[in-house]
């Protein structure tokens, strides 16, 4: 079963009132060491939804599963795709399973309309759209506010972010270079974009950690994907 059926199975539990989602949670616990019950606490507690991040038609699902891997790392907890093709996999071996701890969109191109409904859908959430390029003529990386709450966009490996997204985006961001290469890997350059923005807002003062319910939410699907038979849970 592919990883966007396994979320669709596991839908009907988030119906529930808090309440029950704490029991819910309480039951799968025991079936969860000690070890791994204070791992999910600390790392829950550290999540971030102040920025977010989202991949524009990524040619290699290598590419992809690593920045996946590079936002669960830093902390941020959702990652929107688009993916034209529908053919996109998650590499476990690259993404180190990665993909099990972030919430991941797929945006669905025959449901949900194209590239500038998706652009209007990642604005909605309140967060600015930022869109990385390479062109020095826009805001260098250093000149951000973290305070700000931000999607950072990353568009194909090849061509880069499309018309469509750069229209739309909030702020056109690119990473200052000073050597004869002209652009970083995707991958480094999520790792810099993500590095420089967190830690400045965590040095601006700005909290990690979710609200009660989707910490809870979160609980929930974490221990969903790791103890046996989850279905008899839900």
């Amino acid at each position: 079963m592919s990883q966007r059926n396994k979320e669709m199975s596991r839908t009907d539990w988030r119906t529930l009132s808090f309440e029950e989602k704490q029991k819910l949670y309480n039951k799968l616990s025991e079936e969860m060491s000690l070890h791994k019950r204070q791992l999910f606490l600390q790392k829950v507690r550290l999540r971030t939804r102040h920025f977010s991040l989202a991949l524009e038609d990524m040619m290699k699902s290598q590419n992809a599963s690593a920045l996946m891997r590079t936002a669960d790392a830093f902390g941020v907890h959702r990652v929107d795709v688009y993916d034209k093709s529908e053919k996109f996999r998650v590499s476990s071996g690259i993404s180190k399973g990665a993909e099990k701890w972030i919430e991941a969109d797929f945006h669905n191109t025959y449901n949900e309309g194209g590239k500038k409904e998706w652009a209007e859908k990642l604005k909605s959430t309140g967060r600015k759209l930022y869109v990385t390029t390479l062109s020095p003529t826009t805001k260098p990386l250093e000149l951000i506010d973290p305070l700000i709450p931000a999607t950072i966009c990353f568009g194909n490996e090849q061509d880069g972010a499309s018309q469509e997204l750069i229209d739309s985006a909030d702020e056109l961001v690119y990473i200052p270079m000073h050597g004869f290469s002209e652009s970083f890997n995707v991958s480094v350059s999520c790792g810099i974009v993500l590095h420089h923005l967190t830690l400045g807002a965590g040095q601006a003062g700005i909290m990690r950690g979710l609200l009660p319910e989707d910490e809870i939410t979160t609980l929930i699907q974490w221990a969903l994907r790791t103890v046996r038979d989850p279905q008899r849970f839900i």
